[in-house]
């Protein structure tokens, strides 16, 4: 209903313009010029302040859509995501059902598995998912001998908060997650994996906490509005602007200072391995998710980093469309961080 009001609230405006314009023009006493000279110059004049005209009007159109947009944006991005969790049927792991608390008080629900070559990995959902949407990753660590602590994200599946935060205030539920596996015993060789915001959360959680041993963020997005590339077109332009806006929106709805954006920070995961993943396919518009940020972290990080840009990706579904190059590549980043031979 949301995109049917914007549409309305267009027409009427173009409408209280036209209307507007009309009326100042119907009264309004023009000469025409007689000459052939006069008369191209009279209609030059006038060609430029209708362009001059509708690209005002679009301009204001844009600026009223971008913050209207920012809004909506806040109001569901924010709103918390609960939903039930089942182990499924055919999971093909063992898994224990744990809660641990972060240090603000939120409650995050999981699934534990212990580790048979002592390396465990912290897996992180994308926005607004639960713990489910890395049960593929699971499966493939699990079967390789790898631990895993996937966890409900606050606000989100079955843990609790009154609001998500965009990953802004998910760094020290990795925290948390850290002296879980140390109270399990499983802190000897920590990494940290992540699709889509859960991508974001492990890399920025990784420069923050010496122990995490290695990350694997696929589909890395912005943290922050300076997180993102030079405008190559009005429309990112746009974006870029809106982001802006967002980031001083979130301060105030989550009431807590702005992090650091990611691209500052990247660099602190130096010496400890890194691979960022990116969807190559384009968008007519933003580009492809690897020119967009993947690249960008990509440069910005240490000579620890890796990239891996998948040409038929376009946003973490890399394990779709190749599942089995994944998985190895997957498998042997880790093995390698952890120096496990196999």
């Amino acid at each position: 209903y949301w995109f049917i009001g914007e549409i309305i609230f267009i027409i009427f405006f173009l409408s209280f313009i036209f209307f507007n314009l009309r009326q100042k023009t119907k009264n309004r006493t023009t000469n025409i010029p007689e000459t052939s000279k006069e008369k191209i110059k009279y209609f030059i004049t006038y060609l430029f302040r209708i362009v001059g005209f509708g690209l005002s009007v679009f301009f204001v159109l844009s600026i009223i859509i971008t913050i209207e947009r920012s809004f909506l944006s806040i109001i569901t991005e924010t709103a918390p995501t609960p939903s039930q969790v089942n182990i499924p049927a055919d999971l093909g792991f063992e898994v224990q059902e744990i809660t641990f608390e972060s240090e603000d008080g939120i409650t995050l629900s999981g699934w534990f598995t212990p580790p048979q070559n002592n390396a465990t990995i912290i897996l992180l959902h994308g926005y607004g998912g639960n713990r489910t949407g890395m049960i593929w990753h699971a499966q493939q660590l699990t079967q390789h001998g790898y631990g895993v602590l996937m966890y409900d994200e606050r606000a989100s599946g079955e843990s609790t908060g009154e609001y998500r935060s965009y990953g802004w205030e998910d760094t020290q539920d990795v925290k948390a997650a850290i002296q879980f596996l140390t109270s399990q015993n499983a802190n000897e060789n920590i990494g940290a994996l992540g699709c889509s915001i859960g991508a974001s959360i492990a890399v920025y959680s990784t420069a923050l906490y010496p122990q995490i041993d290695a990350a694997w963020g696929d589909g890395n997005s912005s943290v922050r509005a300076q997180d993102l590339s030079t405008p190559k077109n009005i429309f990112m332009a746009f974006i870029i602007g809106s982001n802006y806006l967002l980031d001083w929106m979130y301060t105030i709805k989550l009431n807590i200072d702005a992090p650091a954006p990611l691209s500052d920070v990247i660099q602190e995961i130096e010496p400890r391995p890194l691979m960022l993943v990116g969807g190559g396919i384009e968008h007519p518009i933003m580009g492809s998710e690897a020119d967009l940020f993947t690249l960008r972290f990509y440069e910005l990080a240490g000579s620890n980093a890796q990239v891996w840009v998948i040409p038929q990706a376009t946003h973490c579904d890399g394990p779709f469309v190749i599942p089995d190059e994944y998985s190895k590549r997957m498998i042997q980043f880790f093995d390698e961080a952890f120096n496990i031979t196999r």
